[in-house]
Formats: C-alpha cells, sequence, structure tokens
C-alpha cells in the first residue's frame, strides 16, 4: 500500500491525530536518546562535583578559623618565652645574682653557716667504642629493629644550684625566702630542711636551716 499525500488526506482525524502522536513520540525519544540523556549525566556529574567542593570550603573554612586560634596561642607563648629569657641571667650577671641572694639574707637578719654555689652539671659524652677488626656478623632480614628513642629538646640553660646553711628566726628565715623570690631573675628554693628551735639568749628561738638554692643561666648555643 503506497502512502501519499492523498492518502494521508482520506485518513480520519483521529488517524491522523494518531500519526502525528507516534511522529512526536518517536521525536522525544530520540531527543532524549542522544541529546538529553548526555546532558541529565553531565548535570548529575556536576552536582556531586558541586558537593564535594562545598564540603571542601567546609572543611577549609573550619581549618582557618582554628589555624587563626593557633597563630593567636603560638604568639602568645612567643611572648611568655619572650618575658621567660628576660629573667634568666647569663653568665655574666650570675655573680651579681649570688650577691642580691646573701644581701637579701642579711636584710632578713638571717646569718650564713654555708653559701655554696656549684657550677652547672656537664654531661660528658661518651667516647665510641673501638671497632673490631672482625665486622659483626649482619642480623637476619626478619629481625625486628629496636624501636628509635624519640629526639630529646636542647636545653637552652643550665641550673646553678647553691647549698645554703643559715640560722635565725623563723620569721627571719621566711622573710628571706620572700625576698629572693622577688627578685628580678628566677630563683627557686629545693629540699628544705628545718631543725629544732634552740632559744639563744638575746636571740630568741633561732632556727638552723639548710636548703639548696637554684637558680638558672642563659645559653646561648651558638651553631
Amino acid at each position: 500500500m503506497d502512502i501519499n499525500v492523498d492518502s494521508l488526506k482520506k485518513l480520519s482525524i483521529k488517524m491522523k491525530a494518531l500519526i502525528v502522536f507516534l511522529i512526536c513520540l518517536l521525536l522525544g525519544y530520540c531527543y532524549y536518546m542522544f541529546f538529553f540523556q548526555a546532558i541529565l549525566a553531565k548535570q548529575k556529574s556536576l552536582d556531586t562535583k558541586l558537593m564535594e567542593m562545598q564540603q571542601q570550603i567546609a572543611e577549609k573554612e573550619k581549618v582557618v578559623a582554628q589555624l587563626d586560634r593557633y597563630i593567636r596561642e603560638i604568639n602568645a607563648l612567643k611572648q611568655s618565652f619572650t618575658l621567660a629569657l628576660l629573667k634568666l641571667p647569663n653568665a655574666r650577671e650570675i655573680a651579681g645574682l649570688l650577691a642580691s641572694v646573701v644581701l637579701s639574707g642579711e636584710e632578713a637578719g638571717v646569718n650564713f653557716l654555708l653559701f655554696e654555689p656549684k657550677p652547672p652539671e656537664v654531661k660528658l659524652v661518651a667516647p665510641p667504642k673501638p671497632t673490631d677488626a672482625k665486622a659483626p656478623p649482619a642480623k637476619p632480614a626478619d629481625a625486628k629493629a629496636p624501636p628509635a628513642k624519640p629526639a630529646v629538646p636542647e636545653k637552652f640553660y643550665d641550673e646553678i644550684p647553691i647549698k645554703v646553711q643559715l640560722t635565725g628566726s623563723f620569721h627571719n628565715t621566711v622573710s628571706f625566702y620572700a625576698k629572693i623570690a622577688k627578685l628580678s631573675r628566677i630563683v627557686n628554693v629545693e629540699e628544705i630542711a628545718m631543725g629544732d628551735a634552740k632559744d639563744v639568749k638575746g636571740k630568741g628561738l633561732i632556727v638552723r636551716t639548710s636548703c639548696t638554692v637554684k637558680t638558672y643561666m642563659f645559653v646561648d648555643k651558638k651553631p
């Protein structure tokens, strides 16, 4: 059966509408398969990338907020460290600091029986062991190596202990400790041992005290 214009004209309105509907449906299917489906896939991919970028932006905003707090904390620590360094005497100021400790004792009214500054402890490094002619046997490959020890931070100060023995009333002794606590440099008192109070004629109750006064000297570690 040949399909021409005249035969199409003779069709009923319902058949013509059906044919138009089928043609539109076929065109819509072709458009969906060749164009719209690719657009939907691309839009889905773009939506996924957009969500990932939004998550990354939110994470980076959190990091930025924390970074500002960390910077403020670091600046505060730097200021505290600078103030602490100002309270550490250098080698040239140690003699004057010791004289200030003695002067504090005289002002407090105590008598020194012993005032013995000791040099800071120096850690000696053990010399390397001599190597034998024969090399030690190699360890098997499956042997586990011992865990590495954490690095010990290098100290920027030395402790200078001072052995002290003094006599005086309890009030004078406490006054001495209060005076050295108010010195501009860091001075700590440790290992305090107080004996029994003895009644000394004309002086009242006198206590003999021994302690260790520690000060700290700044060490400039040059490379």
